[in-house]
């Protein structure tokens, strides 16, 4: 099916067009323009009013998951409907494509364990009614006994396309003490001192072998095709062994060296969207906005909060920092590159996948229309019937992202 987007304020990679139109033809962006736009009896087009027409949201880091299969330390929900309602949040809130980010440790933390994993990846395999593109960020944490080789299982999987590689050791990155460790764990999975004591042991009995799990999650990432992360740099010694190990992507650096450092050397530079909208870390590390004005974050990711992205365009672009066509960038196109995605998604050019999202801004950014592969999957309007003939000549499997 072909139809055409109308008067809308249409962001691409360079500019901003405005009353510009997008032809969409089956799955893929057609054509684009401005002004008087193509008129035939055989395909419909719908005006938007003037509208914000950006491409479809790509976040490379979110756990929020998590929550919605475990709400609470020792209740668990089946792994399918915290699938569906993650969907619809998502849609919501612009996102397209999102890597869930799944941990695999010594199932420390409840959910972050193989079992989970394996179960959402079987899910996203069976599963034909989602509206977003679902897949798997990896996160491996090297100080566990189990983590490398669940990853070894799951390696190949059509739907893992990120991995990243942690050291939560007490005295590491996040956990500055075996205090604050203990005080973490004890807060999200509701584990006893004893338990805790338990998983101590194991951790300061891993320290030995992390080298070598690095080098081997490194390698069978190589092997794979896989991009492979680091997560929560401090300084630019630790950068400068990612960049020895061959790796391209840097998450959540927690000192300004450090981002800097991963930028100059050509990796890509990841932050928090809620640590832009708060002004601050939560973890009392490196301010997002600081950063991205010192020219060292190339993209932007969910963490724990999706609803955090879509603002997050217009808070950079009020305050001056960046202008529209960068700050959506760093949401959209830049992620997808970091993950070997920008040839299918994440910018509105001829020939890629028509991942679309309608927003206004009314005076906080609402989602109104979001298009997945040109189907429309969600919407959200004051009047009822808006596009009919899309929801009724468009429905059908949404096609696989490969």
């Amino acid at each position: 099916m072909r139809f055409l987007l109308a008067n809308a304020t249409i962001v691409l990679p360079d500019r901003v067009v405005e009353e510009g139109w997008v032809v969409i033809d089956r799955d893929r962006i057609g054509s684009i323009g401005c002004g008087a736009y193509p008129q035939t009896p055989t395909m419909p087009h719908f005006d938007l009013d003037g509208a914000y027409l950006f491409p479809g949201l790509v976040d490379l880091h979110c756990d929020a998951i998590e929550k919605l299969v475990q709400p609470r330390p020792g209740v668990e929900i089946e792994a399918g409907i915290a699938l569906h309602a993650a969907d619809r949040l998502l849609l919501g809130c612009g996102v397209t494509c999102q890597l869930h980010a799944l941990s695999l440790d010594d199932a420390e933390f409840g959910v972050r364990s193989d079992r989970f994993m394996h179960d959402f990846l079987h899910r996203l395999s069976m599963d034909r009614h989602c509206g977003a593109r679902h897949m798997v960020h990896a996160r491996v944490e090297v100080s566990s006994q189990r983590g490398l080789e669940a990853l070894k299982t799951m390696l190949g999987h059509p739907f893992l396309r990120l991995i990243s590689i942690m050291d939560h050791s007490p005295g590491q990155g996040q956990y500055a003490n075996e205090q604050m460790f203990r005080a973490y764990v004890a807060q999200t999975s509701g584990r006893s001192d004893a338990e805790i004591d338990e998983i101590l042991v194991r951790k300061r009995a891993s320290q030995a072998d992390i080298p070598r799990r690095i080098r081997q999650v490194v390698e069978l990432a190589a092997r794979h095709n896989l991009p492979v992360a680091s997560h929560d740099d401090d300084t630019p010694a630790k950068v400068a062994q990612w960049v020895e190990y061959g790796l391209r992507i840097a998450e959540f650096p927690t000192t300004m060296e450090a981002a800097q450092a991963a930028h100059a050397a050509g990796m890509a530079v990841g932050m928090g969207a809620p640590n832009v909208l708060r002004g601050k870390s939560s973890g009392g590390n490196l301010s997002a906005i600081t950063a991205i004005e010192a020219g060292a974050v190339d993209w932007l990711c969910a963490d724990y909060y999706p609803a955090s992205l879509l603002p997050v365009i217009f808070r950079l672009v009020d305050r001056g920092t960046l202008d529209l066509p960068a700050a959506v960038a760093l949401i959209s196109r830049n992620p997808a590159r970091a993950a070997g995605l920008d040839h299918l998604i994440g910018s509105i050019r001829p020939g890629l996948l028509a991942d679309l999202i309608v927003v206004q801004r009314v005076p906080d950014p609402v989602v109104q229309h979001v298009f997945v592969g040109g189907r429309l999957v969600y919407t959200w309007t004051e009047q009822s019937g808006t596009l009919p003939f899309i929801h009724q000549q468009a429905a059908g499997e949404s096609l696989p992202l490969r």
